[in-house]
Protein backbone atom coordinates (compact mmCIF):
# COMPACT_ATOMS: atom_id res chain seq x y z
CA UNK A 1 0.00 0.00 0.00
CA UNK A 2 2.96 2.34 0.50
CA UNK A 3 3.43 2.51 -3.27
CA UNK A 4 -0.13 3.78 -3.61
CA UNK A 5 0.76 7.00 -1.83
CA UNK A 6 3.36 8.10 -4.36
CA UNK A 7 0.94 9.98 -6.61
CA UNK A 8 -2.74 10.62 -7.27
CA UNK A 9 -3.07 8.06 -10.05
CA UNK A 10 -1.35 5.32 -8.13
CA UNK A 11 -3.33 5.91 -4.94
CA UNK A 12 -6.72 5.93 -6.68
CA UNK A 13 -6.25 2.88 -8.84
CA UNK A 14 -4.44 0.65 -6.37
CA UNK A 15 -6.97 1.18 -3.61
CA UNK A 16 -9.86 0.25 -5.88
CA UNK A 17 -8.04 -2.77 -7.26
CA UNK A 18 -7.45 -4.03 -3.73
CA UNK A 19 -11.10 -3.59 -2.73
CA UNK A 20 -13.04 -4.53 -5.86
CA UNK A 21 -11.03 -6.44 -8.43
CA UNK A 22 -10.29 -9.35 -6.14
CA UNK A 23 -13.98 -10.28 -5.81
CA UNK A 24 -16.13 -12.11 -8.29
CA UNK A 25 -19.11 -10.55 -9.98
CA UNK A 26 -21.37 -13.17 -8.45
CA UNK A 27 -20.34 -12.31 -4.91
CA UNK A 28 -19.84 -8.63 -5.62
CA UNK A 29 -22.53 -7.15 -7.92
CA UNK A 30 -21.92 -3.72 -9.47
CA UNK A 31 -24.04 -1.91 -6.89
CA UNK A 32 -24.51 -4.55 -4.22
CA UNK A 33 -24.79 -3.66 -0.53
CA UNK A 34 -21.06 -4.17 0.11
CA UNK A 35 -20.01 -1.89 -2.73
CA UNK A 36 -21.32 1.36 -1.25
CA UNK A 37 -19.04 1.30 1.77
CA UNK A 38 -15.99 0.63 -0.40
CA UNK A 39 -16.90 3.39 -2.84
CA UNK A 40 -17.37 5.85 0.01
CA UNK A 41 -14.06 4.83 1.58
CA UNK A 42 -12.26 5.21 -1.74
CA UNK A 43 -13.75 8.66 -2.38
CA UNK A 44 -12.72 9.81 1.07
CA UNK A 45 -9.26 8.31 0.54
CA UNK A 46 -8.84 10.33 -2.67
CA UNK A 47 -10.36 13.55 -1.29
CA UNK A 48 -8.16 13.72 1.79
CA UNK A 49 -5.06 13.52 -0.41
CA UNK A 50 -6.01 16.50 -2.56
CA UNK A 51 -4.55 19.84 -1.37
CA UNK A 52 -7.37 21.69 -3.16
CA UNK A 53 -9.86 19.98 -0.87
CA UNK A 54 -8.10 21.17 2.29
CA UNK A 55 -7.64 24.67 0.91
CA UNK A 56 -11.34 24.99 0.11
CA UNK A 57 -12.42 23.58 3.47
CA UNK A 58 -9.85 25.75 5.25
CA UNK A 59 -11.06 28.96 3.60
CA UNK A 60 -14.64 28.09 4.52
CA UNK A 61 -13.67 27.39 8.13
CA UNK A 62 -11.70 30.66 8.29
CA UNK A 63 -14.59 32.77 6.98
CA UNK A 64 -17.02 31.04 9.36
CA UNK A 65 -14.67 31.52 12.30
CA UNK A 66 -14.15 35.21 11.55
CA UNK A 67 -17.86 35.96 11.35
CA UNK A 68 -18.91 34.03 14.45
CA UNK A 69 -15.79 35.05 16.32
CA UNK A 70 -16.65 38.69 15.73
CA UNK A 71 -20.12 38.15 17.19
CA UNK A 72 -18.61 36.37 20.20
CA UNK A 73 -16.13 39.17 20.87
CA UNK A 74 -18.77 41.86 20.39
CA UNK A 75 -20.98 40.16 22.98
CA UNK A 76 -18.10 40.31 25.47
CA UNK A 77 -17.49 44.02 24.80
CA UNK A 78 -21.07 45.26 24.44
CA UNK A 79 -23.48 44.59 27.31
CA UNK A 80 -26.45 45.33 25.03
CA UNK A 81 -25.46 42.64 22.53
CA UNK A 82 -25.87 38.93 23.25
CA UNK A 83 -24.58 35.93 21.36
CA UNK A 84 -25.80 32.85 23.15
CA UNK A 85 -27.95 29.83 22.48
CA UNK A 86 -30.70 29.24 21.54
CA UNK A 87 -31.19 32.78 20.14
CA UNK A 88 -27.83 32.70 18.34
CA UNK A 89 -28.97 29.88 16.02
CA UNK A 90 -30.67 32.55 13.91
CA UNK A 91 -27.26 34.12 13.40
CA UNK A 92 -25.53 30.80 12.77
CA UNK A 93 -28.11 30.00 10.07
CA UNK A 94 -28.00 33.48 8.58
CA UNK A 95 -27.54 34.51 4.96
CA UNK A 96 -23.94 33.30 5.05
CA UNK A 97 -25.31 29.76 4.93
CA UNK A 98 -25.00 30.23 1.18
CA UNK A 99 -21.25 29.79 1.68
CA UNK A 100 -21.87 26.10 2.32
CA UNK A 101 -23.22 25.93 -1.23
CA UNK A 102 -20.37 27.98 -2.68
CA UNK A 103 -17.42 26.28 -1.04
CA UNK A 104 -18.97 22.82 -1.15
CA UNK A 105 -19.65 23.16 -4.88
CA UNK A 106 -16.10 24.39 -5.52
CA UNK A 107 -14.75 21.32 -3.73
CA UNK A 108 -17.12 19.10 -5.71
CA UNK A 109 -15.96 20.49 -9.05
CA UNK A 110 -12.27 20.24 -8.19
CA UNK A 111 -12.48 16.68 -6.86
CA UNK A 112 -14.50 15.35 -9.80
CA UNK A 113 -12.88 17.23 -12.68
CA UNK A 114 -9.37 16.37 -11.49
CA UNK A 115 -10.17 12.69 -12.12
CA UNK A 116 -10.25 13.48 -15.85
CA UNK A 117 -7.27 15.87 -15.78
CA UNK A 118 -5.08 13.25 -14.08
CA UNK A 119 -6.63 10.33 -16.01
CA UNK A 120 -7.47 8.56 -12.76
CA UNK A 121 -11.05 7.96 -13.91
CA UNK A 122 -9.82 5.88 -16.86
CA UNK A 123 -7.24 4.13 -14.70
CA UNK A 124 -9.89 3.21 -12.13
CA UNK A 125 -11.95 1.47 -14.81
CA UNK A 126 -8.88 -0.28 -16.23
CA UNK A 127 -8.14 -1.62 -12.74
CA UNK A 128 -11.58 -3.20 -12.46
CA UNK A 129 -14.03 -0.50 -11.40
CA UNK A 130 -17.11 -0.29 -13.63
CA UNK A 131 -18.23 3.05 -15.06
CA UNK A 132 -21.44 2.76 -13.04
CA UNK A 133 -19.50 2.25 -9.82
CA UNK A 134 -17.20 5.17 -10.62
CA UNK A 135 -20.18 7.46 -11.27
CA UNK A 136 -21.95 6.54 -8.05
CA UNK A 137 -18.73 7.09 -6.16
CA UNK A 138 -18.83 10.70 -7.38
CA UNK A 139 -22.50 10.97 -6.42
CA UNK A 140 -21.60 9.86 -2.91
CA UNK A 141 -19.39 12.94 -2.68
CA UNK A 142 -22.57 15.04 -2.45
CA UNK A 143 -23.64 13.85 1.02
CA UNK A 144 -20.00 13.46 2.10
CA UNK A 145 -19.08 17.07 1.28
CA UNK A 146 -22.45 18.44 2.36
CA UNK A 147 -22.23 16.84 5.79
CA UNK A 148 -18.60 17.87 6.23
CA UNK A 149 -19.14 21.56 5.39
CA UNK A 150 -22.34 21.63 7.44
CA UNK A 151 -20.54 20.07 10.40
CA UNK A 152 -17.78 22.69 10.22
CA UNK A 153 -20.40 25.43 10.15
CA UNK A 154 -22.31 24.07 13.15
CA UNK A 155 -19.23 23.29 15.24
CA UNK A 156 -17.69 26.74 14.73
CA UNK A 157 -20.91 28.77 14.88
CA UNK A 158 -22.67 26.75 17.54
CA UNK A 159 -19.45 26.34 19.53
CA UNK A 160 -18.78 30.09 19.58
CA UNK A 161 -22.36 30.76 20.70
CA UNK A 162 -22.18 28.04 23.34
CA UNK A 163 -19.20 29.76 24.95
CA UNK A 164 -21.41 32.79 25.59
CA UNK A 165 -24.43 30.79 26.77
CA UNK A 166 -25.76 30.65 30.29
CA UNK A 167 -27.17 27.15 30.04
CA UNK A 168 -29.02 27.41 33.37
CA UNK A 169 -30.74 30.64 32.34
CA UNK A 170 -31.38 29.79 28.68
CA UNK A 171 -34.78 30.80 27.31
CA UNK A 172 -35.31 27.36 25.77
CA UNK A 173 -33.51 24.20 24.72
CA UNK A 174 -29.93 24.97 23.72
CA UNK A 175 -30.19 22.55 20.80
CA UNK A 176 -33.85 22.66 19.67
CA UNK A 177 -35.32 20.39 17.03
CA UNK A 178 -35.40 23.35 14.64
CA UNK A 179 -31.60 23.10 14.36
CA UNK A 180 -31.93 19.62 12.87
CA UNK A 181 -34.71 20.80 10.56
CA UNK A 182 -32.68 23.79 9.34
CA UNK A 183 -29.63 21.58 8.90
CA UNK A 184 -31.60 19.09 6.82
CA UNK A 185 -32.97 21.87 4.62
CA UNK A 186 -29.50 23.33 4.08
CA UNK A 187 -28.21 19.87 3.19
CA UNK A 188 -31.02 19.44 0.67
CA UNK A 189 -30.15 22.81 -0.88
CA UNK A 190 -26.57 21.62 -1.23
CA UNK A 191 -27.73 18.44 -2.96
CA UNK A 192 -29.38 20.68 -5.55
CA UNK A 193 -26.58 23.21 -6.09
CA UNK A 194 -23.83 20.66 -5.56
CA UNK A 195 -25.63 18.41 -8.04
CA UNK A 196 -25.39 21.21 -10.58
CA UNK A 197 -21.65 21.42 -9.82
CA UNK A 198 -21.36 17.66 -10.42
CA UNK A 199 -23.13 18.05 -13.76
CA UNK A 200 -20.77 20.81 -14.93
CA UNK A 201 -17.72 18.87 -13.72
CA UNK A 202 -18.73 15.74 -15.63
CA UNK A 203 -19.79 17.63 -18.74
CA UNK A 204 -16.78 19.99 -18.98
CA UNK A 205 -14.13 17.82 -17.26
CA UNK A 206 -11.85 20.72 -16.40
CA UNK A 207 -12.02 22.49 -13.05
CA UNK A 208 -11.36 26.04 -14.31
CA UNK A 209 -14.03 26.19 -17.04
CA UNK A 210 -16.48 24.15 -14.93
CA UNK A 211 -16.21 26.60 -12.02
CA UNK A 212 -16.51 29.53 -14.42
CA UNK A 213 -19.75 28.14 -15.85
CA UNK A 214 -21.08 27.36 -12.38
CA UNK A 215 -20.33 30.87 -11.09
CA UNK A 216 -21.74 32.46 -14.24
CA UNK A 217 -25.02 30.61 -13.78
CA UNK A 218 -25.26 31.45 -10.07
CA UNK A 219 -24.17 35.09 -10.40
CA UNK A 220 -25.62 35.99 -13.78
CA UNK A 221 -27.95 33.28 -14.99
CA UNK A 222 -30.17 33.47 -11.90
CA UNK A 223 -29.68 37.14 -11.08
CA UNK A 224 -29.53 39.30 -14.18
CA UNK A 225 -31.54 37.16 -16.59
CA UNK A 226 -34.56 36.70 -14.26
CA UNK A 227 -34.63 40.45 -13.60
CA UNK A 228 -34.72 41.23 -17.29
CA UNK A 229 -37.31 38.57 -18.07
CA UNK A 230 -39.36 39.53 -15.01
CA UNK A 231 -39.60 43.13 -16.19
CA UNK A 232 -40.57 42.14 -19.71
CA UNK A 233 -42.90 39.31 -18.66
CA UNK A 234 -44.22 39.84 -15.11
CA UNK A 235 -46.21 36.61 -15.26
CA UNK A 236 -42.92 34.67 -15.29
CA UNK A 237 -41.68 36.01 -11.95
CA UNK A 238 -43.08 33.18 -9.77
CA UNK A 239 -41.50 30.56 -12.03
CA UNK A 240 -38.18 32.41 -12.19
CA UNK A 241 -38.06 32.36 -8.40
CA UNK A 242 -37.97 28.55 -8.57
CA UNK A 243 -34.66 28.40 -10.43
CA UNK A 244 -32.09 26.26 -8.55
CA UNK A 245 -30.03 28.86 -6.70
CA UNK A 246 -32.98 31.14 -5.99
CA UNK A 247 -35.13 28.39 -4.52
CA UNK A 248 -32.17 27.01 -2.55
CA UNK A 249 -31.91 30.31 -0.68
CA UNK A 250 -35.58 30.14 0.29
CA UNK A 251 -35.01 27.20 2.66
CA UNK A 252 -32.10 28.74 4.59
CA UNK A 253 -33.93 31.15 6.91
CA UNK A 254 -33.90 29.71 10.42
CA UNK A 255 -37.16 31.47 11.28
CA UNK A 256 -38.94 29.10 8.89
CA UNK A 257 -38.29 26.25 11.34
CA UNK A 258 -38.22 28.00 14.71
CA UNK A 259 -41.28 29.85 16.03
CA UNK A 260 -39.41 31.91 18.68
CA UNK A 261 -36.92 33.01 16.01
CA UNK A 262 -39.76 34.20 13.80
CA UNK A 263 -41.36 36.05 16.72
CA UNK A 264 -38.09 37.89 17.36
CA UNK A 265 -37.80 38.69 13.66
CA UNK A 266 -41.33 40.07 13.58
CA UNK A 267 -40.76 42.09 16.76
CA UNK A 268 -37.65 43.73 15.30
CA UNK A 269 -39.52 44.57 12.10
CA UNK A 270 -42.41 46.16 14.03
CA UNK A 271 -40.01 48.10 16.25
CA UNK A 272 -38.34 49.50 13.14
CA UNK A 273 -41.74 50.32 11.62
CA UNK A 274 -41.14 47.85 8.81
CA UNK A 275 -43.31 45.16 7.28
CA UNK A 276 -43.11 41.77 8.96
CA UNK A 277 -41.20 39.44 6.61
CA UNK A 278 -43.30 36.70 5.05
CA UNK A 279 -42.01 33.16 5.21
CA UNK A 280 -41.78 31.21 1.95
CA UNK A 281 -43.95 28.25 1.05
CA UNK A 282 -41.60 25.79 2.69
CA UNK A 283 -43.22 22.63 1.32
CA UNK A 284 -42.98 23.96 -2.23
CA UNK A 285 -39.40 25.17 -1.78
CA UNK A 286 -38.20 21.89 -0.30
CA UNK A 287 -39.97 19.90 -3.00
CA UNK A 288 -38.48 22.00 -5.80
CA UNK A 289 -35.00 21.65 -4.29
CA UNK A 290 -35.41 17.88 -4.21
CA UNK A 291 -36.64 17.95 -7.81
CA UNK A 292 -33.63 19.96 -9.00
CA UNK A 293 -31.26 17.62 -7.18
CA UNK A 294 -32.82 14.59 -8.88
CA UNK A 295 -32.81 16.30 -12.28
CA UNK A 296 -29.12 17.22 -12.00
CA UNK A 297 -28.20 13.66 -11.03
CA UNK A 298 -30.09 12.24 -14.00
CA UNK A 299 -28.49 14.75 -16.37
CA UNK A 300 -25.06 13.99 -14.89
CA UNK A 301 -25.54 10.28 -15.51
CA UNK A 302 -26.68 10.88 -19.09
CA UNK A 303 -23.67 13.10 -19.86
CA UNK A 304 -21.31 10.64 -18.22
CA UNK A 305 -22.59 7.52 -20.01
CA UNK A 306 -22.54 9.15 -23.45
CA UNK A 307 -18.81 9.97 -23.31
CA UNK A 308 -15.69 7.86 -23.01
CA UNK A 309 -13.34 8.29 -20.09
Amino acid sequence: MSEALEGPQGSDSRIIRTDLSTMSGKDYPALGPRVWGILLRNEWFKARRRPAFYITLGFFAFVTLMENGDSFLRARRDADFTFGLPEAWSSVFSSDSVLVLFFGSIAMIMLVSSEFTWRTARQNVIDGLSKTQWFWGKVMLLPLLGLLFLLVKLVIGGGAALLGTDVAGASGPVFPLSVLQASGALLLAFFSIGGMALLFALAIRNSGPAMAVWFFWVAMGEQLVPQLLGRAFPALRPALGLLPFNVAQQVMRFASYDAPAYERLAARALAADEAVPELPNLSLALGVNAGWALLFLIASYVFFRRRDL
